[in-house]
Formats: C-alpha cells, sequence, structure tokens
C-alpha cells in the first residue's frame, strides 16, 4: 500500500529542480527550520511529481518535523507545509483538497426542485426498459433527485447514454425556470470532449424529445475545461470564480479522471452552488498528470441516506437499492455502471480488463492463451512493429494517396501505438519515419502526406487545442503544397502549416495523451527507454487504460514478465481528499446536532 511507503530524511534522492528556488526564500527566513526541512520538502516535491498530494513521516521524525513551527503547522494553519498525523502536505495542496472537499458537499445540501413522481418513475421505465440498463436507471433517478452525482463506469457501460436520457428527463421533468438551461458539455482535452459530444449527439437522436428539447439538446458541443473557464497561460487564471459565476445551469464533465486537484478546484469556484453537475469517468483508469486523484476518491461503493432510499423506492419501485445509512455523505450521490455492452468480461478484451482490475495475471495470462484473436504479446522489436504496421496500415496509405481525406479520417483510428512514457512515443515515431523514408521514398522535409499530428498546446486563436489529432495531407487546390486537417465533427477544415499551434508526430502517443479515444485495435509498447520495467508508475491503471482503448484488438508489445508486473503493480495515489470529504461530513453531522 502507498501508506506503507515513507521517505526518509538523508535517502538517496536526487536535488529536486524546484527545490533550490524554495531553498533561497526558505533558508533565508528560518535557515534552522529549513535545514530540517529540506529533505521533507525535496521528497515532497518528488511525490507531487508522481501525483501524490502527501508523502509519510515515519513516528521517529514526526517531533523534529512538528518542530519547525514556523514552517510546519496543524491543520488550517497558513504555513508552507501541514503535518496531519504522519501525513506531509505541502499548504496550497492541502487547501486544494479542503476547498474541494467543501465546496462538494455544499453541493450535497443544494435541494431539489420538487418532481412529480409518478410521472418521473413511469418515463423511467420507459426510457430504460429492460433488465441490463437497471444501474443506468438508477444513475438517472439519483442525478434526478441531486443536483451533484458521480457516474462511474469502464467502457462501454453506456455513460454517455445515461447522461443523455438524464438531460432530457431533467428538461422534461426538473426545469422549471420559464428560460431555457444553459447547458456546457466539458473534457479535460479537446478530443475528449468531441468525443463526447459526437457520442452524446448519437444517443439523443434516438430519445424521445419534445421539438424543443431536441432543438436545444441538438445544439451542443463539446469543448475543454480551460476553454470554458478561458483559462490564460502561464499562471492558467480566467474570469470566472464565486464572485463572478459562469452562466452554466447543467455542466456534464466527462473523463474526470484527468481533472487534477488545481482544474477542479477552478472549476467548482467558478460554478454556482445550485448548478447541476454531473461527473462521469472510469474510475479504474489512469488519474491526472497533476495532483491528486479525485475520481477515485469520489467512486465509492453507493450508499444511500434514509430520505434518498424513500425517494428513490418510489421512482424505481421494482428495483433492488443499495445498502442504506444515516451517514451514507458523498456515497449517496456515486453510481457505478459495471455491465459492458462493448465487451463481454468473460471473452477477449473484457476477460483481460476484469483480471487487470482485479490484479489477477493467472487469469490475464489466462485470457491472452484463449482468445488469441484479440489478445496477443509479442516481443518489442522496433523494426519488425514498423514492418507490421506499414502492411496493415495499407488501406491508410491508399486513401492519402487518392486524396480522400474521408477516407484517411476513417482509418484514423485503426490501430494506434500506445506507449507508456514520452520517449518511447518519440522515440518510435523516429523510428518509424526513417522506415516510412525508404519506403516512401521522401526527403528529408518534416512534413509529407500522410503524416498523423497531434496538437501539444491550446490555440485558441485558431481553435486547436491539446490533444486534437490532425493529418498532414495535399491541399484540396491541388496546388502541390501541404496543410493539415482536422475534423471539425461534421466536416474537415485545413489549416496551413505555418499557422500550426506546437505538434508531434501521432503514428505513436503516449496513454495519457489516448484517453478519451478508442481505437479497433491497440499496440501497448512495454517501457524501452529511460525507465525500467519495475517502475512504480508502469502500473495497473496505466495498463488497464490501454487496454480499454481497443474495441476489437490488444497486442502488448513487451514480454509476459513485463504484462504480469504491469497488472499486479498497484500502486496508487496517495490523496487527503477522501480525508478531507470524511472530515466535512463529521462537520456536518455535528451541526445536525444543534
Amino acid at each position: 500500500m502507498a501508506d506503507e511507503i515513507t521517505v526518509q530524511a538523508g535517502s538517496e534522492q536526487p536535488d529536486h529542480p524546484a527545490l533550490a528556488a524554495m531553498t533561497q526564500v526558505l533558508g533565508a527566513v528560518v535557515p534552522a527550520e529549513w535545514a530540517v526541512m529540506q529533505p521533507w520538502a525535496n521528497a515532497l516535491l518528488w511525490a507531487f511529481n508522481r501525483g501524490d498530494s502527501y508523502i509519510v513521516v515515519p513516528r521517529e521524525y514526526r517531533t523534529s518535523v512538528r518542530n519547525c513551527r514556523m514552517l510546519v503547522g496543524a491543520a488550517g494553519a497558513y504555513t508552507p507545509f501541514i503535518l496531519l498525523d504522519n501525513h506531509l502536505f505541502s499548504g496550497r495542496i492541502w487547501q486544494l483538497e479542503q476547498d474541494i472537499a467543501e465546496n462538494l458537499w455544499k453541493r450535497a445540501t443544494v435541494k431539489s426542485v420538487p418532481l412529480d413522481m409518478e410521472a418521473v418513475a413511469v418515463d423511467l421505465a420507459e426510457w430504460f426498459p429492460d433488465a441490463d440498463s437497471a444501474q443506468q436507471r438508477f444513475a438517472a433517478a439519483l442525478a434526478l433527485l441531486q443536483h451533484f452525482v458521480v457516474i462511474n463506469g469502464g467502457p462501454g457501460t453506456g455513460k454517455t447514454t445515461t447522461v443523455a436520457k438524464i438531460l432530457g428527463l431533467v428538461l422534461k421533468h426538473a426545469w422549471k425556470l420559464s428560460r431555457p438551461p444553459h447547458i456546457a458539455l466539458v473534457a479535460p482535452t479537446g478530443k475528449a470532449a468531441a468525443h463526447m459530444a459526437n457520442a452524446l449527439q448519437r444517443a439523443l437522436s434516438k430519445l424521445p424529445l419534445d421539438q424543443d428539447s431536441r432543438r436545444l439538446l441538438g445544439r451542443l458541443g463539446g469543448q475543454t475545461v480551460h476553454r470554458l473557464l478561458q483559462l490564460q497561460p502561464p499562471l492558467l487564471t480566467g474570469p470566472y470564480d464565486a464572485e463572478h459565476p459562469l452562466p452554466v445551469d447543467i455542466l456534464v464533465v466527462d473523463e474526470s479522471s484527468m481533472l487534477d486537484l488545481s482544474l477542479f478546484r477552478a472549476l467548482l469556484r467558478a460554478l454556482e452552488e445550485d448548478v447541476r453537475l454531473i461527473l462521469l469517468g472510469d474510475a479504474n483508469q489512469l488519474p491526472a498528470v497533476g495532483a491528486g486523484n479525485v475520481l477515485a476518491e469520489l467512486s465509492r461503493p453507493t450508499v444511500l441516506s434514509p430520505a434518498l432510499k424513500e425517494n428513490l423506492t418510489t421512482l424505481l419501485p421494482n428495483q433492488i437499492l443499495p445498502e442504506t445509512s444515516s451517514e451514507a455523505g458523498m456515497a449517496s450521490h456515486v453510481a457505478t455502471l459495471s455491465h459492458s455492452y462493448r465487451f463481454d468480461a468473460t471473452q477477449g478484451i473484457g476477460a483481460l480488463a476484469t483480471a487487470c482490475i482485479k490484479g489477477d495475471d493467472e487469469s490475464a495470462m489466462n485470457a491472452v492463451s484463449r482468445f488469441p484473436a484479440q489478445l496477443q504479446v509479442r516481443s518489442a522489436d522496433w523494426q519488425r512493429m514498423c514492418h507490421d504496421l506499414y502492411a496493415l496500415h495499407q488501406p491508410w496509405w491508399q486513401a492519402v494517396a487518392d486524396h480522400d481525406v474521408d477516407a484517411v479520417f476513417s482509418h484514423l483510428n485503426d490501430i494506434m501505438v500506445l506507449t507508456a512514457w514520452r520517449a518511447d512515443a518519440e522515440a518510435f515515431n523516429r523510428h518509424y519515419r526513417q522506415f516510412l523514408r525508404s519506403r516512401l521514398h521522401l526527403n528529408t522535409d518534416s512534413w509529407f502526406a500522410g503524416l498523423p499530428i497531434m496538437i501539444t498546446q491550446n490555440d485558441y486563436a485558431v481553435g486547436l487545442y491539446n490533444g486534437d489529432i490532425g493529418v498532414i495531407l495535399p491541399d484540396e487546390n491541388h496546388s502541390g503544397h501541404l496543410c493539415a486537417y482536422f475534423n471539425d465533427g461534421n466536416s474537415f477544415r485545413s489549416m496551413v502549416l505555418s499557422r500550426l499551434p506546437p505538434y508531434e508526430d501521432a503514428f505513436a502517443i503516449t496513454v495519457h495523451k489516448s484517453q478519451g479515444s478508442e481505437y479497433d485495435s491497440v499496440w501497448f509498447v512495454a517501457p524501452q527507454t529511460n525507465a525500467a520495467a519495475d517502475d512504480p508508475l508502469f502500473n495497473r491503471a496505466l495498463f488497464y487504460t490501454a487496454l480499454t482503448r481497443a474495441r476489437e484488438q490488444f497486442i502488448f508489445c513487451g514480454t509476459a514478465k513485463q504484462m504480469v508486473q504491469g497488472i499486479k503493480n498497484s500502486q496508487q495515489r496517495r490523496s487527503g481528499l477522501g480525508a478531507a470529504l470524511a472530515g466535512k461530513a463529521l462537520q456536518q453531522s455535528q451541526l445536525s446536532l444543534f
């Protein structure tokens, strides 16, 4: 467990790049205390790089750390560091988690509008008619009764379909104002936001909506959280906060596992307390690149308060409901979808995903043996991979030769090479470029027809965002010049290469960059460069995220031993958000006594 891993003062750990700046400031103000705290500060900085919120201070060191009273305080102190029992936080991270917990508890206590319970019950039964949709039905009922809900589920469990129906039911039964609601759909990346918006529109087209609702919901498009908040670099500040809230009534956030603490707090502070907030995501996926583990900390087993259970019994009269507790707290705002419409949990990718979640390496390797067409383990021979990838990419290259933009983009997600580390993605892209140079008789130009690229920096002026995928192709005027094409949903737009924001080749991308996307076949490359296969960051969440990007086939490019190591490594982030939520719950229960 993560809490059992401690970092001792004096242990061999290189200085973090930010340590010198801290030493310059804090060492000058309180040199004696900084001499004690410097190794702990260094360990904490490296922990932030891993996404942890705190480090563990062994018992024998706590007194010396606690005695640094100018630098270290208890909960609520305005000090650079906070020590709670054996957990050492930076003051900033501790405050982020406290602010998030307090904000969520305020949302949890917002009273929803009265519903015509009989009419809602009828629609829930009609909109979710079969036994397989019982979990979705429960999630929809929960979202109608509360202004804050978390819907956690793996790929193919119907999260987007469920939220489409929730929006339709809210408009029909729970929106009482004369004006239509302002609805926003967001995700941490542009690619994930576009994917959600497209999937939502497909789901909405199948619903029995009235004309006004269909018109309103049909206009919905996705955007990044950064764009919604209008966050501007370098400090990522924007115009919206508690005093100047976003003009939004309903907010849906997809791929919530990718939200770090800073971004999530900025989002919450920009929303009025009575906004309907729906978080979607898969808690088994990789957490955010930044500090925190927001979705996993929120996605606890559902427990209902007695009052909520009574209302749900009316809305879902024939459904078995979760257990009840007077101390249900935030657990009463969570719905989990486990029935997958995409994967059979006993077959192929579904079987491997189930084994991965459980950390059952024996069942995982058994699945690989039983389903060789869907699951394979191959050596990470990059020359062979380049040869095989090129052979399988022939429909892509034919579409490029035909100047058929539609066909090119239709094959964009046929195969994707995913890597654990950025350095490996860059190295594979270099190898594949070299391979293509000889096969396609390319010159040394950096651009060539058929090159997929990924934008790496938001550029609001040209409307391209981090994670957007484009393809370099001849321009539509057949002038002999190349340009970049991007899919805008219903059409393609081209951009001259000189206007492109920073980008990188995208024959291979990192698992982190792939979140929110799906591919027919995924080739997941075990760590190759500058990282050992037993690195704690090569873990179950990373493996599961790579695996569940695949729709039809998953190939692990490495050894069986490496695959087992990834599945068995359950390294979890240290997060204080769960404890912060529990602390706010205790405060709420104490207040209710008066």
